[in-house]
């Protein structure tokens, strides 16, 4: 039985009417001072006219989308600054941009063989991972495996097809297949394509002219495939969103951005090149104000795409990721699990047939226990279509159970494969640091390596050791036979401003212990610290006692800077 829990709906009414006022740092609003205005003017008038393409003139309505979906690293150019709108889209174009919105492109890199159903037109051997990976989550189906044309123009009525499969509502879409179309042209669309397009439109992805009409058999160009994207991902929780943050402005100082994040102040630097919106209109750094809510994205730890957001703006998510620890579970029908998600305790009722995946593996919804932490992916009606189980499964696949041993095969063939290739690269984050192994993660997905004796490592182009590596680090591995040859990893850094309440030593070094708003953290002191506080030429290590106030910079766990504060 389950006991009373809190809904949703009423603990996010809760979270989101909460109102945290917090002075800016001490350094920004006093010490540092704001810069005149004509600073601002400077800096941003050069920011104004950043253009991430040269040939979108002709297409107001979808400059946002296209400029935005480029930042985040979803649609791609022909260099030149060309991105040709006018384009019409393949049918490869719309696969790789399904692929890439749910997170699944690192998957499909890794692959280089054809479904061995596929006979189809001849597939590049770039794509033949992105073809495997579509047919595998159900993008693509038997029939395309016959008659799939990848360089073929995208009709509207397919591109409805491919996107309402990605997301995983096909089952729904064949509720809807007898529906009425609220489009005048309605009488054109193909009898096997009118539940997506009826979801498609319920959805809010993809709509008629203002004639009403949807042009099912037209092609879409690749201004509008930018906007349509644009909108499934704004309501698609993938780990593609990893690098997206939404926040309160603190303060802006030159190139510096402070957010407010769940109460914790959160330092950034603003790209240059960055470009800002404010609903359709492309502002400067110097129009937004303190308190405004905005949505940021980061590319190499800096920001590169900045969106204010208004109340209005709330979008309702079709699928949403939530992360946590199990703490009820009911295994008998209907199924339900609860999880603690922060500060709030969240019900969800599980779908029949969701799938549930352990490290590595395929798994039973029955050997989820108490205590598991997990990530659930959830429909709009937060019911849970996908379990991901943060731990070894325990031996789950019971051969009497299996009707088809064939697919079964074609479950495990992604592993397979990578076990079988003999040099093959991969890009993710570092999960986990082992003795003589890593555990990386790729598009939610967690393989463990062997590491060689003789690895290769470099951190930002510096030579670096495996003890020099920290979980978390963005990394492109190098796998050779079963194991890592090398590895190349990107920094972790980050500012915090805040007090110093603890200083204790150890025989590797110092660790402080800061205070900041509403967190204490535990940073050790690098062997090269730089240290500088006003009016003061030589500092030390030895002159830091509790009590003292500043920044401090920390990169790769450790503080590389302190700038003390009177």
């Amino acid at each position: 039985m389950f006991k009373k829990i809190v809904s949703l709906v009423v603990v996010f009414t809760m979270l989101f009417s909460m109102t945290i006022s917090v002075s800016f740092a001490k350094g920004w609003d006093k010490e540092k001072k704001w810069k005149e205005e004509k600073f601002f003017k400077k800096i941003n008038a050069v920011m104004l006219r950043n253009k991430v393409f040269d040939d979108l003139e002709d297409y107001p309505w979808a400059r946002k989308a296209i400029e935005k979906m480029a930042k985040k690293g979803l649609i791609k150019g022909y260099g030149g600054g060309i991105y040709a709108p006018r384009k019409p889209v393949t049918n490869l174009e719309t696969i790789i941009m399904c692929l890439r919105i749910m997170g699944w492109q690192d998957q499909a890199k890794l692959v280089k063989a054809l479904p061995k159903k596929y006979r189809g037109k001849k597939v590049g051997e770039w794509a033949k991972g992105y073809i495997k990976v579509a047919y595998e989550k159900g993008i693509l189906d038997d029939v395309d495996m016959m008659y799939f044309n990848p360089q073929g123009p995208a009709k509207r009525h397919q591109v409805a097809k491919y996107v309402i499969r990605a997301i995983g509502y096909e089952e729904e879409a064949l509720k809807h297949m007898k529906d009425e179309l609220p489009f005048i042209d309605a009488p054109a669309v193909p009898l096997g394509s009118v539940g997506y397009i009826y979801l498609a439109n319920e959805l809010g992805l993809m709509k008629g002219d203002p004639q009403k009409r949807f042009n099912p058999m037209g092609t879409m160009t690749r201004a509008e495939m930018a906007v349509l994207f644009s909108r499934l991902d704004d309501k698609v929780d993938s780990n593609v969103d990893d690098k997206e943050i939404i926040g309160v402005v603190d303060g802006i100082y030159e190139r510096n951005l402070a957010l407010r994040i769940d109460g914790e102040l959160r330092f950034f630097i603003v790209d240059e090149n960055a470009i800002i919106y404010d609903a359709e209109k492309r502002i400067d750094l110097s129009d937004i104000k303190k308190g405004y809510k905005v949505k940021v994205e980061l590319q190499n730890g800096k920001v590169v795409y900045i969106e204010v957001l208004k109340n209005r703006d709330f979008v309702q998510k079709i699928i949403t990721r939530y992360t946590g620890q199990v703490k009820e579970i009911s295994k008998v029908e209907p199924r339900r699990i609860a999880i603690k998600v922060k500060q709030m305790l969240a019900i969800f009722d599980v779908l029949k047939g969701a799938k549930v995946k352990f490290k590595g593996e395929e798994g039973r919804f029955e050997d989820i226990n108490i205590g598991d932490t997990i990530t659930v992916i959830v429909d709009k009606q937060n019911r849970i279509r996908e379990i991901f189980v943060h731990r070894e499964g325990v031996g789950i696949v019971d051969q009497e159970k299996i009707d088809d041993v064939e697919e079964i095969d074609e479950i495990d063939e992604h592993e397979q494969e990578m076990d079988q290739k003999e040099e093959y690269e991969i890009e993710g984050f570092l999960t986990a640091i082992n003795e003589n192994s890593i555990e990386v993660t790729v598009s939610k997905e967690v393989y463990e390596f062997d590491v060689d004796k003789d690895v290769k490592i470099k951190i930002e182009d510096e030579e670096a050791d495996l003890t020099d590596l920290v979980e978390g680090m963005e990394v492109e591995v190098k796998i050779e036979d079963g194991k890592v040859k090398s590895i190349k990893a990107e920094e972790l850094k980050s500012e915090i401003e805040g007090k110093i309440i603890a200083i204790t030593n150890y025989d590797s070094g110092i660790k402080l212990t800061i205070q900041t708003d509403n967190e204490e953290y535990e940073y050790m002191i690098s062997e090269d610290v730089e240290i500088e506080a006003d009016e003061e030429d030589d500092i030390t290590i030895d002159d830091l006692e509790v009590g003292l106030e500043g920044e401090f910079k920390i990169v790769n766990n450790l503080i590389v800077k302190i700038s003390i504060e009177d």
